[in-house]
């Protein structure tokens, strides 16, 4: 408890050490009145009402099914986007589109999902819980921009039009007073629903544990329903206040949204209140940046990144994480990792395919098949971490990026692979430091945390003018030894080699004893502190590897792009390779390489047939159904096609003898004297046999009731 309160005195101290040296360099000279602090109050009330009530809803579905809904910001735009189409293009009333969007089609919606989708997540892995909803927000999106098509623009009107009333010189328009009003009278409405009705008792009761609400009279699936069904609404009433503040354009209404992670931090996933208490302080900062400081060129995009700020310094306030155990309910797959004699076989047949394919292949094909080994690369950088330490990791790109960056300024304009080498040193140091987090913080908040380094990254890295900043850089492929791969097959060729030598090291790695200790860590931290594994140095030295492969990955990334800018690793860039790779196996060096094939897909999908629906369908709702696929075959696609055809390998005797069991194992069985649903195993053979053997020492007597009792 002391060392906490070190930690977080720390913390407090560095906070606002460097807050106050920010706001005195960046002093825009505004006079500091009674008044000027009033304006403030004004302008951040109705931006942190939008917060609160976008932040509500990811509370209430957390603190009711123990979910956090990635895809809320995509239901928020979906739902508004419906109301304006009610609203605006079929003219109904404001009060009869509300209570249609709000009242029922939102409603129907949350009950669909929890039917559907969530009530299958219960159990899985959090980053199997966490992909399946961005596959579900990505989904959202792009049903969105199909249904209502981008190249047109639109507006939302404001509730009781423009007009409004003068507050401290500030014009206050009701619309804005209407979202304050609307956000008060939520934040009461749930508190009561949730701590003093018995509809929110059993709510938070299912979450903590389903059987035994059940058994005290709680309807789990009828509580889920209800429980999804009000998140809906939630996230409709925000998309609908914010949709007049921004432009209706899906990626800033979906995001808004987004931004809204840091309050429900603060409120800990929990607390309605400290929820609201967190949406007034966002508000409050980025108005604050906007009225009184004078960022320059520089930080110029620091008030985008100020919700990414606030949710980083609000992780690193959370009590520090206890070591966590193993679950003794959890069943996991059995994990047989692949040999070295397997992977170079598999990753020399894979370079000797794309050879032969490559000939044959377009200038446009050429550089589609590089992006997708690219991606692969990047990928890759996740397998040791998440898939085998269990630590969450949501910003693969921005490590790629600090490479490209890294090789585009020191060597990049003339193809060095010392360049190369320089990337991947340079990100070891910031894995590391990035690790520290770790220490404190596991599942969702270290995969929160992940995701505002990679935001604060997108706005305050890559865009210094020592980096990228606000213009594009041209780098040069590499040049080795006077072998220069400027060719697009020859570069595809050694992106392909490079990728499979990186594959063919993790297998190496994951059968030596720092790859065991990595998965016992993913098991159970405490049992790996008790044999004498050191937690923080093992996290440390697995950021700092999954760094530097991202970082040595982005190099190849941006010499597959020529030229490359800020725009290359946004934050949401990143979150589609996760996907991929929990799809194909996050735990596999094949489920990178199904990443990287299947973002390749979707390109060329939506490239090529664009004016096929089916097509289009699929590469608008892919993202969706590669969710559902995650939740059926949670270890991943290729887990499942390698245990398929493992058989038919000649060196692979103990894939045949596993698929011989199993056909024995569902064998037809012939019911006997004692009624058997299937024969019996040889171990359980022996058993009965040793028991039998006991029954032939019993008196006639005793051996009839127990046989007798066993019959029954």
């Amino acid at each position: 408890m002391k060392r906490q309160r070190i930690q977080n005195t720390v913390v407090y101290v560095v906070t606002t050490a460097v807050v106050g040296y920010v706001v005195t360099t960046a002093w825009a000279g505004r006079e500091v009145t009674a008044e000027s602090l009033l304006n403030l109050v004004v302008l951040a009330l109705p931006l942190a009402g939008i917060y609160a009530v976008a932040a509500s809803g990811l509370v209430v579905v957390y603190t009711t099914t123990g979910i956090f809904n990635f895809a809320q910001g995509g239901v928020g735009l979906f739902l508004a986007y419906v109301y304006w189409e009610l609203r605006v293009n079929k003219d109904l009333p404001t009060w009869l589109a509300l209570l249609l969007v709000v009242g029922v089609a939102a409603p129907l919606l949350g009950v669909f999902l929890d039917r559907v989708i969530m009530q299958k997540l219960r159990g899985q892995a959090l980053v199997v819980q966490l992909m399946v909803t961005v596959g579900l927000l990505l989904a959202f999106m792009g049903v969105t921009a199909t249904i209502w098509p981008q190249n047109r623009g639109r507006t939302m009107p404001q509730m009781f039009g423009s007009e409004g009333f003068e507050l401290a010189d500030v014009t206050v328009t009701w619309h804005r007073f209407t979202t304050l009003v609307v956000a008060l009278v939520l934040a009461i409405v749930l508190r009561i629903l949730l701590f003093n009705t018995r509809m929110g008792v059993a709510m938070r009761a299912v979450v903590d544990n389903r059987d035994l609400a059940a058994l005290n009279g709680a309807r789990p699936a009828f509580v889920s329903a209800v429980s999804w069904s009000i998140g809906c609404a939630v996230a409709a009433v925000a998309g609908i206040l914010i949709a007049p503040e921004t432009t209706m354009s899906v990626v800033p209404l979906t995001f808004v949204v987004l931004n809204a992670f840091a309050a429900a931090i603060i409120g800990r996933l929990r607390s309605l209140p400290l929820t609201y208490v967190g949406a007034l302080v966002l508000g409050v900062a980025i108005v604050f940046s906007r009225l009184f400081l004078d960022l320059g060129q520089r930080w110029s995009q620091a008030p985008l990144a100020m919700p990414s700020l606030m949710l980083f310094v609000a992780l690193l306030l959370l009590p520090q994480a206890s070591l966590r155990f193993a679950r003794l309910s959890q069943v996991r797959h059995h994990d047989r990792p692949s040999t070295v004699r397997d992977a170079i076989i598999g990753y020399a047949v894979l370079f000797a395919v794309v050879w032969w394919l490559s000939g044959s292949l377009s200038t446009q094909n050429l550089n589609r098949a590089t992006s997708g080994v690219v991606t692969a690369m990047i990928a890759l950088s996740l397998v040791p971490l998440t898939g085998w330490a269990g630590q969450v990791n949501l910003a693969p790109l921005a490590y790629a990026g600090i490479g490209a960056c890294a090789y585009a300024r020191w060597g990049g304009d003339e193809g060095s692979w010392l360049a190369v080498v320089f990337a991947t040193l340079v990100a070891i140091p910031i894995g590391a430091i990035t690790a520290l987090p770790a220490a404190r913080l596991q599942g969702l908040y270290l995969g929160l945390a992940s995701l505002a380094f990679a935001s604060m990254a997108e706005f305050l890295v890559f865009t210094q003018p020592e980096l990228l900043g606000n213009q594009a850089r041209r780098v040069q492929r590499l040049d080795i030894f006077g072998t220069q791969f400027t060719d697009r097959r020859g570069f595809l060729l050694l992106c392909t080699a490079v990728f499979g030598m990186m594959a063919v090291g993790i297998v190496a790695l994951r059968r030596s004893p720092y790859g065991r200790r990595l998965v016992a860590l993913r098991d159970s931290e405490a049992a790996s502190a008790t044999v004498g594994i050191n937690v923080m140095w093992t996290k440390v030295g697995v950021f700092s590897l999954s760094a530097a492969i991202a970082a040595f990955a982005g190099a190849f990334f941006a010499m597959e792009k020529v030229t490359i800018t800020p725009s290359n690793f946004q934050m949401f860039a990143g979150l589609p390779i996760v996907l991929a790779l929990v799809i194909g196996g996050i735990a596999s060096t094949a489920g990178a390489l199904f990443a990287g094939v299947f973002s390749v897909s979707l390109v060329i999908i939506s490239r090529e047939w664009p004016d096929v629906s089916l097509f289009r369908a699929l590469e608008i709702l892919g993202p969706g159904l590669a969710a559902l696929g995650v939740i059926r075959n949670p270890t991943g696609a290729v887990v499942a096609i390698g245990e398929a055809f493992a058989r038919f390998l000649p060196w692979r005797h103990d894939a045949r003898e596993d698929a011989r069991r199993e056909r024995e194992r569902h064998a037809e069985p012939e019911v006997g004297e004692m009624g058997l649903t299937r024969p019996f195993a040889p171990d359980e053979l022996l058993f009965v046999e040793q028991q039998l053997g006991a029954v032939d020492d019993l008196t006639p007597e005793r051996r009839g009731a127990g046989v007798g009792a066993a019959r029954g």
